[in-house]
């Protein structure tokens, strides 16, 4: 689904839920501000800023379940339209879903989010020029499979994602290497020795070193460090 579709569907799938009864904490936790700001423009026009303070509070000492499905279509779209800089990030997405039980939503729900979820990792790791931590991928992994995701992970040897993929791979292989792939316990070698020893990306990488050695020489010897480190695991696999 393109981006407009993923989004749009968002809207349609949650648009059942709405603000009625919505309560919150009198005691003084809470601003008063805080909460006419969230009041004060239709959901589509709501920006971080007047969002920011609810999302903190949601479901703990501000409304209940239905009245965060009704937010959420805007919390996720705006934090794509923020490149994921914005205050509320995947890591406070993941903890609020976590507690909110969102595997048990209806089935509809839950695809919907996945869906933009994998959206917004495409945007991620091939349309922008990000530095992709091990963090990163804990995150998305939360909602999707990590091999779903590296699926996706474009290696185009001229492209955005084979530059994040080295400058990730750069900073992060040899510990990947040295020590593994874990993420909440789960161990995850196989998954990434699978994907960084595939034919294509080693090939593109190749490319791209041929490609950058005299326009980007900085890049060209990142790239050229990398291709040794994938190698290097390679033989060790066979020998």
């Amino acid at each position: 689904m393109e981006k407009e579709a993923v989004i749009e569907n968002l809207y349609s799938v949650f648009g059942k839920y709405h603000t009625s009864n919505m309560h919150h904490c009198d005691c003084g936790c809470i601003d008063p501000d805080d909460v006419k700001k969230l009041a004060s423009k239709k959901l589509r026009e709501l920006e971080e800023e007047d969002f920011c303070s609810y999302h903190g509070s949601a479901l703990y000492t501000w409304g209940e379940l239905v009245h965060y499905k009704h937010f959420l279509p805007r919390i996720l779209e705006v934090h794509n339209k923020l490149n994921g800089q914005g205050l509320i990030g995947l890591y406070e997405l993941t903890v609020k879903l976590a507690y909110a039980k969102w595997h048990t939503w209806d089935e509809q729900e839950i695809k919907a989010i996945k869906d933009f979820i994998l959206m917004d990792w495409k945007e991620f790791v091939n349309a922008r020029e990000v530095e992709i931590e091990i963090d990163d991928l804990e995150y998305y992994s939360f909602f999707l499979e990590l091999e779903d995701l590296f699926k996706v992970w474009k290696m185009n040897h001229t492209g955005t994602g084979l530059r994040n993929f080295v400058h990730f791979f750069y900073k992060e292989g040899t510990e990947l290497l040295y020590k593994g792939l874990k993420i909440k316990k789960r161990n995850y070698d196989l998954v990434f020795k699978n994907f960084i020893q595939q034919e294509k990306l080693t090939e593109r990488l190749e490319e791209a070193f041929f490609k950058f050695e005299l326009a980007d020489h900085k890049l060209a010897e990142k790239i050229s460090i990398v291709l040794q480190m994938i190698e290097q695991e390679k033989n060790s696999e066979t020998a």
